[in-house]
């Protein structure tokens, strides 16, 4: 990206964010002449509170001319996992098609490719059976094999396609009388789903979250994993303790190590994880983890929030191989008219084929007295760092103080995807309703980057 394309914003524009999204279609240039508005497709008016929630969960698989993209719908028959495909030659894209139905909110899909060009997708579950899809033909998301379930009590999807098209796809899995754990499942091509193991654990009964991501190192053989646990939820507490952490596996999934590769030991908990970060109400500060990605040498970024007295900030992280890890605050990179809002997760980061990286995050943006889940003030804005390191943001969603703009996923490279210059974002624009089984009107937005 070259500096006319570098995007800037005057106070004057940002007093017309207020004004709503007509006025800041106009007020918001981007990439030269290019407006977010122009480079924006709206998929569909019927996304639920979370139609492209849980980033971990990659959406987007670009494949020899065509991208297709996987979200989460909620019209009046119930919610429901839908796919559409964009033809890059014409600029046109297919219908929508329906994939298959999904238990709640929490029931969006996973999406990757293999080496043949079939696509595969897991869906449906909120403490449930998975189900699990793979399309009929090469590179088209129009029609699909029999739908199978496996797992038990499962939620929040994570799947990856190996070299030799071997899936690998990571869960949480529920209990009632024990901690909560992370498993990893593989699937080798024309076999049954098999489970592998638990990889990590929750130290404590009851409730507990773990954001991991997964992504390639460049020999396609090892495993790289971020996570934020999410442990020790009562009654007067949502989440007491929170840690933003890395390990990787160079046996695919058999065992895990820390990035100076020294082993770590079952069960596989905070305690002995690489930790990078950590909070939670006792601490007073809330982590969040984006979607890591690993550089063509074959070192993990790692991005991650913090929101301490309502003010959020993001970071990015590298290890050095001795175990210290290099942290960027990408809050001081933001124009300077922004370095007032907050930078928060859900995001992630994804290198391009050409080695180049580049993020997606949300920008909280006017005057709340606290920040909530879904508040109207969440932009989408993205971000690219060129090989001199210089870090440019942009916006990606048309500025509007009455809309939550939120929940962005990036493509990544998860399979066999080729993934352009500016990699596609999906995000949702809406509220996020008051319960898990509300079915809304949300828009669903796809862009270009």
């Amino acid at each position: 990206m070259n500096h006319s394309q570098i995007l800037t914003i005057s106070r004057r524009e940002l007093l017309a964010s207020t004004m709503g999204a007509s006025a800041c279609a106009m007020a918001f240039p981007a990439f030269g002449d290019r407006r977010p508005q122009e480079d924006l497709h709206r998929l569909s008016t019927q996304g639920c509170g979370r139609a492209t929630g849980y980033a971990e969960a990659n959406r987007i698989i670009t494949y020899n001319g065509k991208t297709h993209v996987a979200w989460l719908d909620s019209p009046a028959e119930g919610f429901r996992v839908r796919v559409a495909t964009l033809d890059h030659k014409s600029g046109q894209w297919s219908p929508t098609y329906t994939v298959g139905e999904a238990k709640d909110n929490h029931g969006g899909p996973a999406l990757t490719i293999d080496s043949e060009g079939h696509l595969h997708i897991t869906y449906f579950t909120h403490h449930d059976p998975f189900r699990y899809r793979r399309s009929k033909r090469p590179n088209d998301a129009s029609e699909w094999e029999d739908e199978v379930q496996f797992g038990q009590r499962l939620t929040y999807p994570t799947i990856i396609c190996g070299q030799d098209d071997t899936l690998y796809f990571t869960a949480r899995r529920s209990f009632s009388d024990r901690p909560w754990i992370v498993e990893l499942w593989e699937k080798k091509p024309h076999r049954d789903w098999n489970r592998v193991g638990p990889i990590m654990s929750s130290r404590h009964k009851g409730y507990a979250h773990f954001q991991e991501s997964l992504a390639w190192g460049p020999d396609r053989r090892t495993i790289h994993l971020c996570c934020r646990f999410h442990e020790k939820s009562d009654s007067n507490s949502y989440g007491r303790l929170q840690t933003v952490a890395y390990m990787k596996s160079d046996d695919l999934g058999r065992t895990w190590r820390r990035s100076d590769g020294a082993m770590i030991n079952d069960p596989i908990t905070p305690e002995n994880i690489e930790v990078l970060a950590k909070g939670g109400e006792d601490f007073q500060r809330e982590l969040r983890a984006g979607c890591l990605a690993v550089s063509p040498t074959g070192k993990p970024h790692l991005i991650y929030s913090v929101v301490a007295k309502l003010k959020g900030e993001s970071w990015l992280a590298t290890p050095d191989g001795a175990g210290q890890w290099k942290r960027t605050r990408l809050n001081d990179h933001l124009p300077a008219e922004w370095r007032s809002f907050n930078l928060i997760m859900a995001g992630g980061l994804s290198f391009d084929q050409a080695g180049r990286l580049h993020g997606v995050a949300q920008l909280q943006t006017g005057e709340r007295k606290k920040k909530i889940w879904g508040d109207p003030s969440n932009e989408i804005v993205a971000f690219t760092i060129d090989g001199d390191d210089r870090i440019q943001f942009r916006a990606i969603s048309v500025f509007d103080a009455n809309t939550s703009h939120w929940l962005p996923s990036i493509e990544r490279p998860t399979g066999h995807n080729q993934l352009a210059p500016h990699p596609g974002i999906l995000f949702t624009a809406g509220p996020a309703g008051k319960g898990n089984t509300d079915l809304l009107n949300n828009r669903v937005y796809f862009s270009h980057g």
